[in-house]
């Protein structure tokens, strides 16, 4: 290689460094604490709270090794433990992370207007933690905590604030990906940090329910070209099924699995693709129980009751629900399903009342729900 080769290969590596960001080297933890991340990463719960909580009288003030423990609790729906262990207002008020975990706390909790300024204090404390959001590093970084701000906008009914923050995302990648062509920066354009895959998907889901169904369908087809987001794809789905479409519905559905198979990030999203696909499978049992039994958080436990109810056990479906609503869980989707497992069951008062407050939360929450919601409650008067 050439002097003049040498000089061009360390300039570019240099814009690299400027454009992409280079994280700060990561503290190595203790080693329960590393083991326990990785559980936590493959949604074992209850095995990570196994090993975090020995050892947490020791990490009264170590802020990492509190927020895996936080997150452990978290995912065994634990949620008043998971707020104390972040109870140091000192160190919450400006960590991006224990604001976020707070605000998932308040949303399992029922106190949406709480759980959306932590998610809106988060958004801001992720935004002075950067060094740049010029940079691809940076502007993805803000770009993922203003999509769940607006996912979480979307869930409370706020449709307005949820496409602000999603086109807010989908700026920031927009901006630092022009900057690498200004530059004259070699990158991957199949990079996921070059799309806003999240956020884009939001905005369809937001146009859908504002009815502009034309856009949302643009929207959604950009963001299954592009992105490998089984939810996401299993939207459009949704989507298509909602037109009347069952055929285009099904072989976005069929990607959508491909997609989740043996990812456990995704099992939920799996299960509830098998049901959407209108099947009751042992595959879809399996999962849901295996998320339950690694940890009941409130999700876990709508994702196995779903799968019970529509396998005929309506009654195992309630008791398995019942936490979830006694703490005063407000999620659309997870009162939809309550309201249908009552319905099943001949509870009329429960049934109304349940899938009345669906609607009035987010009349629009899910193409597919949303309609049956209506109609079930029509059918209830």
């Amino acid at each position: 290689m050439t002097i003049k080769q040498n000089h061009t290969s360390l300039f570019f590596s240099i814009l690299a460094m400027i454009a992409f960001g280079t994280p700060c080297p990561a503290v190595e933890p203790n080693s329960p604490a590393r083991d326990a991340a990785k559980l936590l990463d493959a949604g074992r719960y209850r095995e990570a709270l196994a090993l975090l909580e020995p050892i947490s009288p020791t990490a009264a003030n170590d802020l990492e090794a509190r927020t895996l423990l936080a997150k452990a609790y978290l995912g065994n729906g634990r949620y008043r433990e998971a707020e104390a262990t972040l109870a140091k207002p000192e160190v919450s008020k400006a960590d991006p992370v224990s604001l976020e975990l707070l605000a998932r706390s308040a949303e399992a909790q029922g106190d949406l207007d709480r759980a959306l300024q932590l998610m809106t204090d988060a958004v801001e404390a992720k935004g002075k933690s950067l060094a740049s959001t010029e940079t691809v590093e940076g502007a993805s970084a803000l770009a993922e905590s203003r999509t769940r701000l607006g996912e979480l906008s979307f869930r409370a009914g706020r449709l307005d604030p949820a496409k602000e923050q999603f086109h807010k995302a989908v700026s920031l990648v927009n901006q630092a990906h022009a900057k690498l062509h200004e530059l004259g920066i070699p990158h991957d354009e199949t990079d996921p940090r070059m799309f806003a895959a999240g956020a884009t998907a939001g905005l369809a889901q937001v146009y859908a329910a504002k009815g502009d169904n034309a856009r949302a369908e643009r929207t959604w087809r950009g963001v299954a070209a592009r992105s490998d987001d089984p939810a996401s794809v299993a939207s459009l789905a949704a989507f298509f099924l909602a037109k009347n479409d069952p055929k285009t519905a099904r072989r976005h559905f069929d990607r959508a699995l491909r997609l989740s198979e043996k990812k456990p990030a995704h099992r939920r999203a799996r299960v509830l693709i098998l049901i959407d696909r209108g099947e009751s499978s042992d595959e879809a049992l399996t999962l849901a129980e295996a998320a339950y039994n690694d940890g009941p958080d409130v999700y876990a436990r709508d994702t196995l009751a779903w799968v019970l109810h529509r396998r005929g056990e309506h009654a195992r479906a309630s008791e398995i629900l019942r936490p979830a609503l006694e703490l005063g869980i407000r999620d659309p989707l997870v009162l939809y399903h309550a309201g249908s497992i009552a319905q099943a069951l001949g509870h009329r008062e429960d049934a109304k009342r349940l899938l009345s407050q669906v609607l009035k939360i987010n009349p629009a929450f899910d193409p597919v729900a949303a309609q049956a919601a209506r109609q079930a409650l029509e059918r209830l008067r």
